[in-house]
């Protein structure tokens, strides 16, 4: 098991014996372990080692860079707010799963704001524990379903299976004819695909090709692009990470398909579009969030965006923009919320009963979570950005500027579905709305 420790309190927080001003508050439920009189100590989980640490690690970053905002700011109710513990589970389930016993039994933690890894196994003992727990969802992991203390930073009930408006309208827009759809074969990759092509057949777009089921690793989809060229496909949506989809898109040059029109589900991410700009080029994205150009598009418009890349670039090194850095920076604000909400009597209770009230959580960044329901279903919320990566640079596409998000109906009438599909405008508390 390998360790980070964070912050200049940190030794102060494990050994609070030896700190004079650390008398630490205690309750017979244990709900206010880690809160001090002047500081508050949570801890992290995440995936820093291991195969892919890219994905998950910068998830710390997110919450480090928006805690050092708060605390320039005099912190919470006069405390600061110390992120004592990082722990890692170097890419393992079943060290997930002791990691996040570490973090409550021995760290003695109050909450765990950000958790970036692919196999959240340690949900179940912070759930039972009633751990306040804020992490990202990447991976629609149905371990943050485990109990109300659990809150994913796009809701904690994810479910990509249904046949929503999103994809084929980006379909529409590229005026596809036919389309394939690829992603691997394990559940995370193959279900969130399945929704593509339940969704493009639902709104009458023809899927000539799937392959829900390619091997991990990846060593060819040499086979793949051939049956996507005899089929006469202009559309390729990818499920794959983005060494699969790096290697989908040169496949496809190579084969003479350069302009075949490819929509991705991971690889919106400035480090990727740097080192691999002629593989993206012309590659859409859909994110759920505003994106990290706005601020340079439309300045003033994106307050709580243009604050996350600032912060971000403070730290020591400076971090890069990401999406797992950015679902970092919204756990830690939607903890902060919670604690400013419930004042100085701080419990773990109060804490996530606060947070369950939110009925309109978009920490400036993202469409509005409705806590009251992101646990067990979607919100009437649906609003998301789709991004094309064009001459180096990623563009937000298809929204009337300064708004980035194309929103839709939700849940989308069913009288008409041949039709071309309705937006709507973005509704009260979307970002730029």
């Amino acid at each position: 098991m390998r360790r980070m420790a964070l912050g200049a309190l940190a030794a102060c927080s494990l050994l609070a014996a030896s700190c004079g001003n650390a008398t630490l508050q205690t309750s017979t439920a244990g709900n206010t372990t880690g809160v001090y009189p002047s500081k508050i100590v949570v801890g992290a989980l995440a995936s820093m080692t291991g195969p892919d640490p890219s994905e998950f690690a910068p998830v710390v970053s997110g919450v480090q860079a928006y805690l050092d905002m708060v605390n320039s700011e005099g912190g919470v109710n006069g405390r600061k707010i110390v992120l004592a513990d990082v722990a890692d589970d170097q890419s393992s389930s079943s060290l997930d799963a002791v990691q996040a016993r570490n973090l409550v039994q021995q760290d003695h933690v109050f909450a765990i704001v950000g958790v970036g890894t692919a196999t959240f196994t340690g949900a179940s003992f912070l759930a039972s524990h009633n751990v306040p727990t804020f992490g990202y969802d990447i991976n629609s992991n149905s371990e943050w379903g485990a109990g109300p203390s659990l809150f994913g930073n796009t809701g904690s009930y994810l479910d990509f299976t249904p046949a929503g408006p999103e994809r084929a309208y980006l379909a529409q827009q590229l005026h596809t004819r036919k389309a394939a759809v690829i992603a691997y074969d394990y559940p995370q990759s193959s279900q969130g695909c399945q929704g593509v092509v339940n969704s493009l057949r639902k709104f009458g777009i023809p899927v000539a090709y799937e392959n829900l089921s390619v091997p991990v690793p990846v060593v060819s989809l040499t086979t793949e692009v051939q049956r996507i060229a005899s089929a006469g496909v202009d559309l390729v949506v990818s499920c794959m990470d983005i060494t699969g989809n790096i290697l989908l898109s040169d496949t496809l040059q190579q084969a003479g398909l350069a302009g075949v029109h490819q929509l991705w589900f991971s690889g919106y991410n400035p480090v990727y579009l740097k080192k691999y700009p002629s593989q993206l080029n012309g590659v859409y994205f859909f994110v759920p969030q505003v994106p990290f150009e706005a601020p340079a598009l439309y300045p003033g418009h994106y307050k709580a965006m243009t604050q996350f890349l600032h912060w971000m670039s403070r730290l020591s090194p400076p971090a890069r923009p990401t999406q797992a850095a950015l679902a970092g920076w919204v756990n830690a604000d939607q903890f902060v919320t919670g604690l400013r909400a419930i004042g100085r009597d701080v419990t773990r209770e109060r804490l996530i009963a606060a947070v369950n009230k939110m009925t309109n959580f978009t920490a400036g960044i993202m469409p509005g979570v409705d806590w009251q329901v992101a646990h067990h279903g979607d919100g009437s919320t649906n609003c998301n950005v789709f991004v094309e990566a064009r001459a180096g640079r990623f563009v937000p596409v298809f929204a009337s500027p300064p708004h980035v998000f194309t929103c839709f109906p939700q849940p989308y009438p069913s009288k008409d579905l041949s039709g071309p599909i309705t937006t709507i405008p973005a509704p009260a508390g979307v970002p730029g709305g």
